[in-house]
């Protein structure tokens, strides 16, 4: 049972998220993290990960369709690549944080000192249970608008966002026509505690600095580094032309 001052909470997140929740505890089930139960030595009682499996499936089918819709003369590729950014930890958990759900998170001690608030892959996990939550809830539709509003308010950039899933490739194949010399990604830098890396990747061609890229993972920084290089020598790739 939920005390006066979780309820009082929980009603002030369903009116930021300006939805129709009836279900109260629901909702605190998703917005509990396992570290939270572990600690009460609550084990009988559910956390969030069922919901987020749920809303997972969801949230892919809702924006399999947007896209669907939206895009009707993009591939089968571009569709995957786009969706892949919009359904992602890092975009989900700057949602999460636009609609303060992180501030609503119960969580252990310990995590919460370990920065599990601010932690990318808690706040979307949580954000895939919320979703969870207001299927159970509400039904599917309720979910389509909740997040048919969200994603109709951002700026999606197809060509930026193609850019991104595409750079190192677009890159090798802009170098590849000059010679067979290939483009090297270094390293430049990491800091941060272990639990929130920041890493910055310099793209090199010939010795030459091409441009560099700041990111959570190396991975994505390589892939920032790459479209910094594009956009420096000017490479004109269509997104209509892949």
């Amino acid at each position: 049972m939920l005390s006066v001052a979780r309820k009082k909470q929980i009603k002030k997140l369903i009116k930021i998220l300006d939805i129709n929740m009836t279900d109260e505890k629901l909702l605190d089930i998703a917005l509990t993290h396992p570290s939270f139960n572990f600690e009460k030595n609550r084990d009988d009682e559910p956390d969030y990960e069922r919901l987020e499996f749920l809303g997972d499936s969801v949230l892919r089918l809702i924006i399999s369709e947007y896209l669907f819709d939206k895009y009707q003369n993009y591939s089968e590729g571009k569709l995957t690549k786009i969706r892949s950014y919009l359904v992602s930890d890092e975009l989900l958990a700057k949602i999460a944080k636009n609609l303060s759900i992180d501030k609503y998170l119960n969580i252990g001690i310990h995590e919460e000192k370990d920065g599990g608030r601010d932690k990318e892959s808690i706040n979307a996990c949580a954000m895939e249970a919320v979703l969870g939550a207001i299927y159970k809830n509400s039904g599917f539709e309720c979910v389509k608008d909740f997040l048919y509003k969200i994603y109709n308010n951002m700026n999606i950039d197809c060509d930026e966002i193609l850019y991104f899933y595409n750079s190192k490739e677009i890159l090798q194949q802009y170098t590849q026509s000059k010679n067979k010399d290939l483009p090297v990604y270094k390293l430049v830098s990491e800091s941060g505690q272990a639990h929130n890396k920041i890493y910055e990747v310099a793209v090199f061609y010939q010795g030459d600095n091409w441009g560099t890229g700041i990111a959570k993972t190396k991975k994505e920084a390589e892939k920032i580094a790459a479209v910094n290089a594009i956009k420096k020598l000017k490479i004109i790739e269509s997104c209509e032309n892949e």
